[in-house]
């Protein structure tokens, strides 16, 4: 009896890694990009979305100078980025973390360009054969570059001591924003029941847009992109972002302070509380004046504040290292007001793990970001800057008095 059932187990096991292998997605990359040196390093990372964390996936040493050739296997759809790592020397900066590139069972990707701006390659095969995506993709690519050359020109500036010009460059870098809005809206009206680009590229994008369009979005889908593996990380993070939804009960949390206090949600009963996800950021900057009038205004009526962030230590000591110049005067003034948050601070990279598990619990994406929680416990307001003025509007209404316009 018991032989029998090992048998049994075993032709059962065998059976599942059989029917598990035979659903390994195989494809290719190749790529003609010139300047590449034999002995480069090409890594592919995977894109976990919807929290964009990475995870290593393979690499690629090129062994013929300007091409390489990799073949692989994975078990779904993936979504890669490609960062570029020279034997000699380092690769050219640019405004990107790496090359993004969207994998699909028997497909035969290619990436062509030139070494000194590898992240703005241009791709083909796959998804990539349609011509409207490729237009889309082609037009971020030029803005890439314009965007890119800005931090270079900065960099260089100040590598030859040039302060002044290295500012202009950065502030000419920051101040950037990419619009692509008409191609775009002419690639989604092309595709009335989306695409796969399309939906991964709005996967992340479900933690701030109002649901209703989410939902909308989602409902227009093909069946096949549905059922796809993409398909269902959407539906996945869709029902949660519908369990963050104004008027739902705010998820529990136990968080240590930088002071090493513990607090808890039960601490917070019967007050508002707002969150406030801020870093070393131009909008964390631009807006952190306005966070500090609304606490100032609202502290002494039943408004309660933590702010969450990745470290302030780093945050002290950018502040430290800046020019005691005119130069820097206006960054000195934002970063001292950062460092002198009259609320409790929580720093999420750390080794306490429920702190680090916040920004996940809450679907927080990026800075500046708020969550407002209602006296009764339920979500009051959640996004970003927008946010913000909501949680500024209910709090003029609920707790009156003199508040910042």
């Amino acid at each position: 009896m018991y032989r029998s059932f090992g048998i049994f187990g075993l032709s059962a096991a065998l059976l599942v890694a059989a029917a598990s292998c035979s659903r390994m997605q195989s494809f290719e990359l190749s790529g003609r990009i010139d300047g590449l040196q034999v002995g480069d390093t090409l890594r592919f990372e995977r894109v976990l979305l919807p929290e964009w964390n990475y995870e290593p996936a393979f690499d690629v040493v090129v062994g013929e100078a300007g091409a390489f050739a990799y073949r692989g296997e994975q078990a779904h759809d993936g979504y890669y980025s490609m960062t570029y790592h020279p034997k000699v020397g380092e690769a050219v900066e640019s405004d990107r973390r790496g090359k993004s590139v969207i994998v699909t069972d028997g497909d035969r990707i290619t990436l062509t360009g030139t070494a000194e701006e590898i992240y703005y390659c241009t791709l083909g095969g796959g998804i990539y054969d349609e011509p409207a995506l490729a237009g889309l993709l082609a037009f971020q690519d030029s803005l890439g570059r314009i965007r890119g050359s800005y931090l270079r020109n900065a960099r260089e500036a100040m590598a030859r001591g040039d302060k002044e010009a290295g500012r202009e460059w950065s502030e000419k870098f920051n101040r950037f924003r990419p619009d692509d809005q008409a191609q775009r809206s002419a690639y989604e009206a092309a595709n009335p029941q989306g695409s796969l680009y399309l939906l991964v590229d709005r996967i992340p994008t479900v933690a701030y847009r109002p649901l209703t369009e989410s939902r909308a979005f989602y409902e227009a889908l093909s069946g096949e992109l549905k059922a796809s593996y993409f398909g269902g990380v959407y539906a996945d993070f869709l029902q949660r972002m519908e369990s963050l939804a104004v008027g739902q009960p705010a998820p529990d949390f136990l968080l240590v302070t930088t002071r090493g206090e513990a607090i808890a949600k039960a601490d917070f009963a019967g007050e508002y509380l707002l969150f406030y996800h801020w870093g070393l950021c131009p909008g964390s900057i631009w807006i952190d004046g306005q966070v500090r009038d609304l606490y100032a205004a609202y502290k002494d009526r039943g408004l309660r504040m933590v702010g969450l962030t990745e470290s302030v230590d780093m945050i002290r000591r950018v502040y430290e290292g800046l020019p005691d110049d005119e130069s820097a005067a206006g960054m000195r003034s934002a970063l001292a007001g950062m460092l002198a948050h009259g609320w409790p601070e929580i720093e999420v990279e750390t080794d306490r793990p429920e702190n680090g598990r916040m920004l996940e619990r809450y679907a927080i994406e990026g800075w500046p970001a708020f969550v407002l929680i209602a006296p009764d416990g339920t979500i009051a307001a959640r996004g970003y800057t927008e946010a913000f003025f909501k949680a500024k509007e209910i709090l003029a209404g609920v707790l009156g008095g003199t508040h910042p316009e």
